[in-house]
């Protein structure tokens, strides 16, 4: 992923930031199962969007969500947003790759973070065709979507364009400290006769044994496969290879943050020369124009 301007306070603020890690190292920490972070991988090769949430801070939202973000295709661009008077100058949406609006938190704790008309924007934008990834303070997906319909008056269908939020939980057992996913939602445009949005839990954690189920009934993998716009059998065939080629890095001690990364640019340079999977078609937006102005209106 190229980055189109300069981060600013990604991390938030910290005496130092802290230190990145691979998705194999949080797959072997064990706060996500293989299979869930496979389907993260199909999503964001498709240029998903996806929002991460706890309610502690230090919790690790951005971490898990940095790591994801290595799925993104090579050619994919990511822009940084800088909270109150971001002006989202960004390029037109392009039908070869996503552009990612990252934004690092969305609250109004402090100046660099994004709230109200400014986070509005951003989801405006997401309409039209733009990936964002973001993560929030909150305990659950249903107080994402909560914060996200009352607190900053998106309109369900614009939060519809989310295809993953997920929850995580950060506690102890027997002393020592686990981060979980606890649950993933996955979102997606409502039908004309009912609600705007649709939502199904396709991941969720228990506590008792800190197993996981993703997406294990028929109905699930149905949906998951048209939101791609493959068949069943070859969605579950791109979803088992990705599975097994995240469980050979484990497998093989491959952790460290850039032997990752470079590992997942030769698996892309092997879909070469037919290229990787097109985004599906109720996802991004084909060919529109950015437009290059802050958003309207009073806001927090």
């Amino acid at each position: 992923m190229r980055a189109l301007n300069q981060p600013v306070s990604w991390w938030g603020w910290h005496w130092s930031p802290p230190e990145p890690l691979s998705i194999v190292e949080i797959l072997e920490r064990g706060s996500m199962p293989l299979r869930l972070a496979a389907l993260f991988w199909l999503g964001i090769d498709r240029g998903s969007s996806l929002l991460i949430a706890a309610d502690p801070p230090l919790a690790g939202k951005t971490t898990v969500l940095t790591a994801l973000l290595a799925f993104a295709p090579p050619e994919a661009v990511a822009y940084f947003t800088r909270g109150l008077g971001e002006t989202f100058d960004l390029p037109p949406v392009s039908d070869s790759h996503p552009t990612y609006i990252l934004v690092n938190e969305m609250s109004d704790h402090i100046p660099v973070y994004t709230w109200g008309r400014y986070a509005r924007r951003a989801f405006e934008l997401l309409a039209e065709g733009y990936s964002l990834a973001t993560t929030m303070h909150a305990n659950s997906v249903a107080e994402v979507m909560d914060i996200l319909e009352n607190d900053l008056s998106v309109p369900q269908r614009q939060i519809a364009n989310l295809a993953f939020v997920a929850a995580m939980h950060v506690g102890y057992r027997g002393g020592v400290g686990r981060r979980r996913l606890s649950e993933v939602a996955f979102l997606r445009p409502g039908d004309q006769a009912g609600a705007e949005v649709r939502m199904s839990t396709v991941a969720a954690w228990n506590p008792e044994d800190d197993s996981f189920r993703v997406a294990d009934s028929p109905e699930e993998v149905s949906a998951l496969a048209a939101w791609a716009g493959l068949s069943e059998e070859a969605f579950l065939g791109e979803w088992e290879r990705r599975e097994e080629f995240l469980r050979g890095l484990l497998r093989e001690g491959v952790m460290e943050l850039r032997a990752v990364q470079e590992a997942l640019f030769a698996y892309y340079e092997g879909l070469r020369p037919e290229g990787h999977p097109q985004p599906p078609a109720s996802g991004r937006s084909r060919g529109r124009q950015a437009r290059r102005r802050p958003p309207p209106g009073p806001g927090r």
